[in-house]
């Protein structure tokens, strides 16, 4: 007889998933609208960790509607033209700092770093000011935040150095149905 394997999950703002994210349970609803599935999203995580090496893991099962799915594509690609946009914002501006510095004497790497750290985040916030205000504000109807998931390393609970998998589920209704899906304490806000 084989034990079902589970996932172990936390909540904070997002949904951690520190082990067996292939046996994560989607509920059987649009993750969107609620709506009736029609459509499976999957994608491809991968990251190289200085302790860990390579990491690669297909996440799929993400439930769409067809009517929401497209506006999901649409969301996911807003997002990639963002990301781009921000560096290329970002990086010139941050030369632009760190040439503006590096005249002062007694500049030291780690400001040029920081340097180019907040030039990105400058070109990021630019981004936002181009692409997600104007987008989110005249195509509102036509373009949904996706379900989103990116690695990270932590320390788990168990107390093992490891890669975890932070998922993001925008809309509120489906991240509750998702948490008790999965056996996820919901925290309930402290007043």
């Amino acid at each position: 007889m084989e034990l079902e394997k589970k996932p172990r999950i936390r909540r904070n703002k997002n949904f951690i998933v520190e082990e067996n994210i292939d046996a994560v349970h989607w509920p059987r609803e649009c993750a969107r609208c609620g709506g009736s599935v029609d459509v499976e999203d999957k994608f491809t995580l991968e990251k190289d960790f200085k302790t860990l090496g390579k990491i690669h893991i297909n996440l799929s099962g993400i439930p769409y509607c067809r009517e929401c799915f497209p506006m999901i594509q649409r969301g996911k690609k807003i997002g990639q033209v963002r990301f781009i946009l921000a560096l290329v914002l970002g990086i010139p501006i941050a030369a632009l700092m760190i040439l503006s510095a590096a005249r002062q004497p007694g500049t030291t790497f780690i400001l040029c770093g920081l340097l180019l750290v907040i030039g990105v985040l400058i070109g990021y916030g630019l981004s936002w000011l181009i692409i997600a205000l104007p987008v989110k504000l005249l195509f509102k109807k036509s373009v949904a935040e996706p379900v989103d998931a990116w690695l990270i390393e932590e320390q788990k609970a168990n107390g093992i150095q490891g890669v975890s998998v932070v998922l993001e589920i925008p809309y509120r209704t489906y991240a509750d149905k998702f948490a008790q899906l999965n056996g996820v304490v919901i925290e309930e806000k402290k007043k």
